[in-house]
């Protein structure tokens, strides 16, 4: 640097009036001399960085064993790039019920035990009916009289005979009698309660000769393997990015297994309190175990790039502003050469990165010997 300054000094004063020296110049406070003796200054420095550079490089040439920074390079391509978040899932059914009595009374048969396997309509528990079925039968004695005597009171008045009271109050106790009869049957119906669908019996709760009642006497569980589905919460940030049909990879720790499925739902509301939404996929075999209320990691593919430029994260450097750069490879005279690009990154699998702006498909980027660089360094490459 004191060589370079010196040289300037020389031709600034070789280029000026022969009685002045630099310092006159500056005092003189002539504007167009001072301008003058700028543009000198910077023309010669220009022409003395090209001869230095020129030197540089002569002396590269001459030098046989240079001591060159040892890097390795590997080359930049596009690749099919999936990223995925995760979140906790749970295995829920759209078919699973605690089934309740409608008739309280004594439990007088159960025909499932768990673990069987019933079709819709199959008789599960008999309660006693307390009688029914005998007024039933006293009910339905007493309604054939009734109707007897409500069609022939009804024959009599189409044919104009008789009084119309006595035809509306025979009517009127055959309807009641029918009726009646129909809600006894309905009430002896919930005596026998059955398989609402098909489903595997699980948790038989209720015991023989038990008193149940309605609402409160919880008899067993069904539930339908065949409609199994994860649910989870997902944070709001990825309301954007998670949509139905996005893909996602159902995991099971507890029995190591996995499934592909897509995201059949996507909630459209918030939870006010912990900021998220949910959003269901199904199961579509449950032949590895998978049961209600396992837990699952559920990892959902919120970005996906054909031709994304992936590199190592481990290769990437920051400067002192803060901004992610690489040392890219160039060549000139038949020598290689290496100079800091600053990039722009995206999101990462955890290993690699994407690389949104500052290089380009088929650059090479140092791999190996990355702290010994610096920019515009001749390097020697290994493979």
């Amino acid at each position: 640097m004191n060589n370079k300054f010196y040289l300037l000094t020389l031709l600034l004063l070789f280029s000026c009036e022969s009685n002045e020296t630099f310092e006159s110049i500056i005092e003189s406070n002539d504007i167009e001399k001072i301008k003058l003796a700028r543009k000198t200054i910077v023309a010669s420095q220009q022409d003395l960085n090209t001869k230095i550079e020129l030197l540089d490089n002569r002396i590269e040439e001459l030098n046989e064993n240079p001591q060159l920074p040892i890097v390795q390079v590997v080359s930049v391509n596009p690749s099919q790039f999936d990223h995925y978040i995760q979140v906790q899932g749970s295995v829920k059914s759209d078919q699973l019920i605690n089934i309740y009595p409608e008739f309280s009374g004594i439990i007088k048969n159960i025909y499932v035990k768990s673990g069987d396997q019933v079709k819709k309509g199959d008789p599960l528990v008999k309660i006693d009916d307390g009688g029914l079925k005998e007024q039933l039968s006293q009910l339905e004695i007493k309604f054939e009289l009734t109707k007897t005597t409500f069609e022939r009171q009804k024959r009599l008045w189409e044919q104009k005979i008789g009084s119309e009271i006595q035809f509306l109050e025979t009517k009127s106790m055959f309807e009641a009698q029918k009726q009646a009869i129909n809600q006894l049957k309905k009430q002896i119906q919930k005596t026998l309660i059955q398989a609402p669908f098909k489903g595997t019996i699980d948790n038989v709760i209720v015991k023989l000769g038990e008193v149940v009642y309605p609402g409160r006497s919880n008899l067993m569980m069904l539930l339908n393997m065949d409609n199994l589905y994860v649910e989870s919460n997902v944070p709001e940030k990825y309301i954007s990015s998670i949509k139905v049909g996005n893909k996602a990879i159902l995991e099971f720790p507890l029995i190591e297994k996995s499934v592909s499925t897509i995201i059949r739902q996507s909630g459209n509301y918030i939870h006010p309190i912990n900021r998220t939404f949910k959003i269901e996929m199904d199961i579509e075999s449950v032949e590895f175990g998978v049961k209600p209320n396992l837990n699952s990691k559920v990892r959902i593919n919120d970005y996906s790039n054909k031709k994304a430029l992936m590199i190592n994260q481990n290769i990437i450097s920051v400067d002192s502003n803060n901004e992610e750069f690489v040392y890219k490879l160039y060549s000139k005279n038949n020598k290689d050469y290496v100079t800091k690009t600053t990039i722009e990154t995206g999101k990462s699998d955890g290993k690699n990165i994407e690389v949104t702006s500052g290089l380009n498909q088929g650059d090479f980027i140092v791999s190996e010997g990355i702290r010994k660089l610096v920019d515009n360094s001749r390097v020697k490459i290994i493979k």
